[in-house]
């Protein structure tokens, strides 16, 4: 198939667009009420980091950029919530499916080192600082023991919300000896504060919420919901010195974000007034105006057509021999803040192909 362009790029107002045409930042700055930001981006680290998530990073930094030059009194950090209790290796056994996390599995460390060049380049070449975390330390916060018990307190509401096809809410724990965990928390068992899990290896096993809540693994709705949670709670305690700003792709926004965080937080007494910010980076669509999928280039060798810079970082560093090209990624991302009716909107593959020229 031949697609014909005229080369021609085009913005039309609608939208976030019309509203934020020439006054995002400033508008951003004026609904943040402390001096120390952090702002929020997260990812799977189980692969080389592709196309979408290159542009996540890039605006994060783009707008603590841009941020700071509009306040030069704001401290700025980027944090990267690394989540390193994705899946890295899944089995059935006995009809239930069991997984081992990417930081068990060891398979973190196969890619991490390029989210660090990612980061650094970045932080380079705006002094805006970052922080890299994993589940475990981002689960020690004190807030994060009462979300949880809220959580599993009104489970009876958030399942059909947060897991409408099972009815589940998806807290789970890895066995303490092996590591393998009941990857849809099918025998999990909450009395109290107790999480009680089973490993079909080592048997029966309890985790005390309030004491041990920096084991507990979530899937995404779950994750997204108390993350939310958590900011918030920074963001309202007066005693907490910094506030959160949250920035994640286009394709959790909509429908998504309505149901399983503004409805699922309001439903079990959280007020969404209260809730961060949340910035979303436009998607990466193919040709055809899917989303550009990791997975699918992953696991099934899809967008053979493509320049294989262009699917994930490992081949872009080598392509441009460096980081040039993740910068060429950052100029353009950079240009949407100054002109931010450019954000509100998606770019194909074959648009950053142009940039990448």
């Amino acid at each position: 198939m031949i697609i014909e362009t005229d080369g021609k790029v085009y913005h039309p107002l609608g939208g976030g667009s019309y509203v934020y045409e020439d006054c995002l930042i400033s508008y951003l700055r004026s609904q943040l009420r402390k001096k120390e930001i952090r702002i929020s981006i997260g990812a799977q680290p189980n692969s080389s980091p592709h196309l979408g998530t290159l542009e996540v990073f890039c605006l994060a930094f783009a707008t603590a950029d841009m941020l700071k030059k509009f306040d030069s009194e704001l401290k700025i950090t980027v944090f990267f919530e690394m989540v390193d209790t994705a899946p890295a290796t899944t089995e059935v056994i006995d009809g239930i499916k069991y997984q081992l996390n990417l930081k068990q599995h060891g398979e973190l460390d196969q890619y991490l080192e390029q989210y660090h060049e990612i980061l650094n380049t970045l932080s380079a070449e705006t002094g805006i600082g970052y922080q890299v975390r994993g589940q475990e330390e981002f689960n020690s916060q004190s807030s994060i023991p009462n979300i949880v018990k809220r959580v599993v307190e009104n489970m009876e509401i958030l399942a059909p919300i947060l897991e409408p096809q099972k009815h589940i809410v998806r807290i789970r724990v890895g066995c303490p000896v092996c590591g393998l965990t009941d990857k849809n928390g099918i025998k999990n068992e909450f009395i109290g504060n107790t999480l009680k899990a089973f490993c079909p290896k080592h048997g029966w096993f309890t985790v005390n919420i309030e004491q041990n809540a920096s084991r507990l693994e979530f899937n995404t709705p779950v994750r997204n919901l108390i993350r939310g949670a958590a900011y918030m709670c920074d963001n309202i305690n007066p005693d907490v010195v910094h506030e959160w700003l949250r920035i994640t792709g286009t394709d959790y926004a909509g429908f998504y974000q309505e149901q399983l965080l503004y409805r699922a937080m309001d439903l079990i007494g959280y007020r969404v007034s209260q809730l961060p910010m949340i910035l979303y980076a436009p998607l990466v669509t193919d040709w055809s105006g899917a989303k550009l999928s990791k997975s699918l280039y992953v696991k099934q060798g899809a967008y053979k057509y493509l320049p294989d810079y262009l699917i994930h970082y490992d081949n872009l560093r080598k392509h441009f021999g460096g980081t040039s090209g993740l910068l060429k990624i950052f100029s353009e991302v950079h240009s949407w803040l100054e002109e931010p009716y450019k954000l509100f909107r998606n770019y194909s593959v074959h648009y950053f192909e142009e940039v990448l020229k």
